[in-house]
């Protein structure tokens, strides 16, 4: 059925480096990754109450301003606290800009036939105080996850979802997802079904 595609960008980071993966990153990309190390951003895991709760703040009004509903802070707790969620905040001289909510997963979870055992991370939730948007958050969010996921022995980064058919602001939002040098792959709900596009 065709309501049942999915699609979304996935970085594999078997036997990659960061060098490697790095030089495949979009030259703007990159360039805003080395604002935001210059400006001194903090990219660091927490379970903390206080950063869980100022995470959410931030987390739930950008995606209500984006349109989108977010999750109740129960949610949030819980997926904080179970072993498949991991936390990351981003901070600017100790305060609190942003935050990265991590899902680890395997690739059963596209139902596709090839290595269904591999384990990476998804994107889950990303979000960051568009007051500090010149110091590029989003991109340091971004390349530090993919850094996280290497660094930890992931199979791939899924940098979570792709709009098929996109309109207005998800034009630019794919197009973000793939300056960071993955693929788009498309896979159904229901039965295997698999295309890369280079």
């Amino acid at each position: 059925k065709m309501k049942d595609i999915r699609a979304t960008v996935i970085i594999e980071l078997k036997n990659k480096t960061e060098e490697g993966l790095w030089n495949k990153v979009d030259r703007s990309r990159r360039k805003n990754v080395n604002k935001a190390i210059r400006e001194g951003l903090v990219f660091r895991p927490s379970s903390s109450e206080e950063d869980i709760l100022k995470s959410y703040e931030i987390y739930s009004r950008v995606w209500r301003e984006g349109g989108i509903p977010p999750e109740k802070y129960e949610e949030w707790i819980r997926l904080i606290n179970s072993d498949d969620q991991k936390l990351f905040i981003l901070e600017y001289k100790n305060k609190i800009i942003g935050c990265a909510l991590l899902w680890i997963l395997t690739k059963k979870y596209y139902n596709l036939e090839s290595g269904s055992n591999e384990k990476g991370i998804r994107f889950h939730a990303f979000a960051s105080d568009k007051e500090f948007n010149e110091l590029r958050p989003n991109d340091f969010l971004y390349w530090n996850s993919i850094l996280y996921a290497l660094k930890n022995n992931y199979d791939f980064a899924d940098l979570g979802g792709y709009q098929i058919k996109a309109r207005g602001h998800p034009i630019g939002v794919n197009r973000f997802k793939m300056q960071w040098g993955g693929e788009l792959i498309y896979y159904y709900t229901d039965y295997p079904f698999y295309l890369a596009i280079g």
